[in-house]
């Protein structure tokens, strides 16, 4: 595959590269051990201008080193320790992504690699070996009178001794991140943002015109779709008097020449190019970049957990749990897919952009029939979606579109656990259920 084709235009390779750089688990700690190398080199600057002498008359005598030997010897022990112990937490994380994709799902990888505490711990090793190495190198006196550089070791010690107490909080952090309910909580919590605080949020009930007979731009690359600049697109459509559709809904994976969006008007290379470098790409899907995929990776893990390899039903139950909450934020937002243009006062002036929002009818659908193909031997996971479908329907911003995809799941539940419940008993317990969520 040529990869070059991707990266035509300048636009698409900068948002491929800062992609890359950025989600990358070295970012941080190469960052760090830049930072710690034009640290030592201010510091031995510093100790060429008399630091040392001058800190000597105004701090006790027994914080300054004055041994040659006694400085080598402590910077060296300090590489070695620090070398072993960044080997050590290096593999603990290593530990927990295989951990994460054999038990969870792969697709949760990218968030737990981009961890910024992980990438922190890991900087501040490098950063510190890094320092004393570069010390240590430096050591070597050039006179038989010259001073040792006491401030800038006594500066190593500390950053060792910082090492040594956040190894402490990362072994509790290391040992809370392969605990599913953390995992659950954290795409919860990602996910309920992004449903309150992303574009979601922005997003007006103004209806979409009637895009027959408009013209309809093709995708130029493939990917999933990461994100849009709706602002940018609608600072565009303002320019150019333009009115435009998105034809695909973000984290969609787009095939390169698919349908990717309409216009009103037709559009020449020069500005339809200006608009597909609006349209952000990414190889991998985070649940910071949309709701959906929130979505759809606690469902992973509760379907990883159904399966016969791991037969986990209480992960399964607890994965339902919060997809009951999401459900609930989903259905507070309706099924607006209007981008509006507001003024300076927030007030709404102009609609010139329509988005394809996943709607909350094709989540529930979505997540159920899978859920339903790995529990339908279960009753007790069948029971809770039912429970979260008896209190999705009982929920007053549950609309009549609402209720009529609620019902349609609930009817499909039944009709799995009748073919699949060998006992007549747990059969009527989902029959009872299932009325409750008709009445409500």
């Amino acid at each position: 595959m040529d990869w070059t084709k991707n990266f035509k235009r300048l636009p698409y390779f900068i948002n491929f590269l800062y992609e890359k750089v950025t989600t990358s688990i070295a970012f941080y700690p190469t960052l760090f051990a830049i930072f710690f190398l034009f640290l030592t080199g201010v510091m031995l600057y510093l100790e060429g201008m008399g630091l040392t002498e001058w800190v000597a008359e105004n701090v006790p005598v027994f914080l300054i080193i004055k041994s040659w030997e006694v400085a080598q010897s402590v910077l060296t022990t300090l590489v070695g320790a620090l070398i072993s112990l960044m080997v050590f937490s290096f593999s603990m994380v290593m530990v927990l992504l295989n951990n994460a994709a054999s038990n969870y799902s792969p697709r949760i990888l990218p968030s737990l690699i981009s961890n910024k505490f992980h990438q922190f711990v890991l900087g501040t090793y490098l950063g510190t070996i890094t320092y004393c190495l570069l010390l240590a190198i430096n050591l070597t006196p050039t006179l038989s009178d010259a001073t040792v550089p006491s401030i800038s070791i006594l500066l190593g010690i500390f950053f060792g001794l910082t090492c040594l107490m956040i190894f402490v909080f990362f072994i509790h952090s290391i040992s809370e991140a392969v605990q599913v309910g953390k995992i659950l909580e954290s795409l919860s919590s990602t996910t309920q943002k992004k449903i309150d605080h992303g574009v979601l949020s922005e997003l007006v009930n103004e209806p979409t015109p009637d895009t027959r007979s408009w013209q309809v731009c093709k995708s130029d690359r493939s990917g999933y779709l990461k994100s849009i600049n709706c602002e940018k697109i609608s600072q565009i459509c303002i320019k150019h008097e333009l009115k435009l559709k998105v034809l695909i809904a973000t984290r969609t994976f787009v095939v390169n020449k698919i349908d990717l969006f309409c216009c009103d008007k037709k559009l020449d290379e020069t500005l339809q190019n200006k608009i597909l470098e609006q349209f952000h790409f990414s190889e991998n899907e985070i649940a910071e970049e949309d709701h959906a995929i929130g979505f759809k990776q606690i469902n992973e893990i509760a379907l990883k957990a159904m399966s016969p390899g791991i037969n986990d039903p209480g992960t399964a139950l607890h994965a339902i749990n919060h997809l009951t909450i999401l459900f609930n934020k989903k259905m507070e937002r309706k099924n607006a897919e209007a981008f509006p243009i507001k003024n300076e006062k927030g007030e709404i002036t102009d609609v010139r952009l329509w988005l394809t929002v996943v709607s909350f009818e094709e989540l529930l659908s979505h997540v159920l029939a899978s859920l339903r193909t790995y529990a339908r031997h279960d009753l007790m996971v069948m029971m809770q979606m039912l429970e979260m479908l008896k209190f999705l329907v009982k929920q007053d911003t549950a609309g009549t579109d609402f209720k009529k995809a609620i019902r349609l799941e609930a009817e499909k539940i039944r009709m799995d656990a009748k073919e699949h419940l060998t006992n007549p008993e747990d059969y009527k317990v989902v029959v009872k259920s299932l009325k409750d969520i008709e009445d409500g």
